[in-house]
């Protein structure tokens, strides 16, 4: 009877959720952040970096998952992205424009959670060209804040 109770616990242990610790992430992330960024120049790099962020998106912690599944959406998109055509590149801007605020949130739980900051990823709005559709560049830094307030000088 212990021997099935052995079991059981150790079949349900193997059948739960994937570890989404905050530890466990910060961890994986240290150690991929600096593949994280660019500047990418051919599509394989563009492919890697989706992979590396697929694979962070599996562990990412409930505080931030829906944010880095929307920064990993937008880089599978940026791999499927025709530079040729207009209205591919423009939607792929349109992603990134909607994904600018998940970045942020990224980037600052990131930073107050893991010590870690984001890199911003160069490379991704394609091919260098005159036309004024290209993708920004995904900033996942966060601006400083301001902290104090200067003394007003009138009475």
């Amino acid at each position: 009877m212990i021997g099935l109770a052995v079991v059981v616990a150790s079949t349900m242990t193997a059948c739960s959720d994937t570890d989404r610790s905050g530890a466990r992430f910060c961890g994986e992330l240290s150690e991929s952040v600096t593949g994280l960024s660019g500047p990418l120049s051919t599509s394989n790099d563009i492919g890697d970096l989706v992979d590396r962020y697929e694979k962070l998106d599996g562990i990412t912690p409930l505080a931030i998952r829906e944010d880095w599944h929307v920064i990993t959406e937008l880089l599978r998109a940026a791999e499927d992205v025709d530079f040729e055509d207009p209205r591919s590149r423009q939607d792929l801007a349109d992603a990134a424009y909607k994904a600018e605020r998940s970045a942020r949130e990224v980037a600052r739980w990131v930073e107050s959670t893991c010590g870690v900051t984001m890199p911003d990823v160069i490379g991704v709005e394609g091919p260098d060209t005159t036309v004024a559709t290209t993708v920004p560049i995904i900033a996942t830094t966060v601006p400083a804040l301001v902290t104090t307030v200067a003394p007003s000088t009138t009475p």
